[in-house]
């Protein structure tokens, strides 16, 4: 047995490429391909993973995902919850979703950090944590962030027409949904969900705020306000639809104007910190080399 001993890094080693390969393997691989084309097409992402099952890594990381959930505690799982919310569910995405995506990850990232670590670089062990949060939120934070730039920006064209819809006579919720199917994106389907919940029974004050509380669009929120104090104080519904576009577009503009403020630093840092450096040591050097210095007989006299 003696012998063996030290040839039992090596194999956990090679144990641990393997089971990277075959991880990375199984997750490019597609479950589906049994399906015809016209299948296919007819599923949408969230049907498509139902009808495909839960992979190989998928069915591994499976045990991990209520460690992960008692881990992260209520007040995380809240809090993600919110941000698959504002992301607006990209791709079905849930909580459990996330989690295990994330159990995934430890699946697959911990076998190379065992791997640096057997070859003396421990350190990588603690870029494993890291990996595990960032690349499952990555996508739906981008998510997150792309919708509600969406609704902010489409917002002041969208109560134009709508205001031209109401002024020629079309009743609120009909000139709501013609404008809400014809804008499409993230805008319209947070408006066509308002007035389905109205249809359901939902007063239009109770499904407007739950439209406010399902994003976080400064511009949304403001057009929300607006709408109901002019419900509650019957204001004509054109003009006032007209003044919350102006209004939106306004700030808009500003909060514009704000990142644009804030980008100034940024890209003063970036130049201070590559630019000018380069620009200096090319300067020098030229200064040097023009000069025609004896740098040796220099530093040899200072020495």
């Amino acid at each position: 047995m003696t012998p063996l001993l030290p040839a039992v890094p090596g194999l956990v080693v090679v144990a641990c490429v393997a089971l990277f390969a075959l991880g990375v393997r199984l997750l490019r691989s597609d479950a589906v391909e049994g399906l015809e084309v016209e299948d296919l097409a007819l599923l949408k992402p969230q049907e498509r993973r139902r009808a495909e099952g839960r992979g190989p890594v998928e069915r591994l990381a499976a045990p991990l995902v209520p460690l992960l959930r008692r881990a992260i505690g209520p007040t995380l799982e809240a809090r993600l919850k919110r941000m698959i919310e504002l992301a607006g569910r990209p791709d079905g995405a849930t909580v459990d979703s996330v989690l295990s995506r994330m159990a995934s990850m430890v699946v697959l990232s911990v076998p190379v950090g065992v791997f640096f670590a057997a070859y003396g670089q421990p350190w990588v062990l603690l870029v494993v944590p890291l990996a595990v949060v960032v690349f499952p939120l990555a996508g739906i934070t981008r998510a997150r962030r792309l919708r509600q730039e969406s609704i902010s920006t489409n917002l002041p064209d969208f109560l134009d027409v709508l205001a031209v819809t109401v002024a020629a006579g079309v009743g609120f919720r009909a000139a709501l949904d013609t404008v809400s199917r014809r804008f499409g994106g993230p805008l319209g389907e947070e408006v066509s969900l308002a007035l389905e919940q109205i249809r359901n029974g939902s007063s239009v004050r109770d499904a407007f705020e739950k439209l406010r509380r399902r994003n976080d669009s400064e511009a949304l929120s403001q057009f929300v306000s607006a709408f109901l104090q002019s419900e509650d104080l019957g204001a004509p519904l054109a003009r006032t639809l007209t003044r919350i576009s102006e209004d939106t577009r306004r700030a808009s503009a500003q909060a514009q104007r704000q990142r644009a403020a804030r980008v100034a630093p940024r890209v003063t840092l970036v130049t201070s910190m590559v630019l000018v450096p380069g620009a200096l040591a090319l300067l020098f050097t030229g200064f040097i080399l023009g000069a025609d210095l004896d740098l040796g007989g220099l530093l040899g006299g200072l020495t």
